[in-house]
């Protein structure tokens, strides 16, 4: 912002979100279902929460 002499920061950020932390234009973050992460094998793992 300051490199360019603009007034907002939402003119030069490379990847602006809304306030609810979306990206609109690929609406992003969104679910993953199993099917796509075995595909890339990813695997998700909870923590176990402290004290359970």
């Amino acid at each position: 912002m300051l490199l360019t002499g603009a007034s907002s920061l939402r003119d030069v950020i490379a990847f602006p979100k809304t306030q609810s932390a979306t990206e609109p234009m690929s609406n992003t973050p969104d679910v993953v279902d199993d099917v796509q992460l075995r595909e890339l094998h990813i695997r998700a793992v909870v923590p176990e929460k402290e004290g359970a």
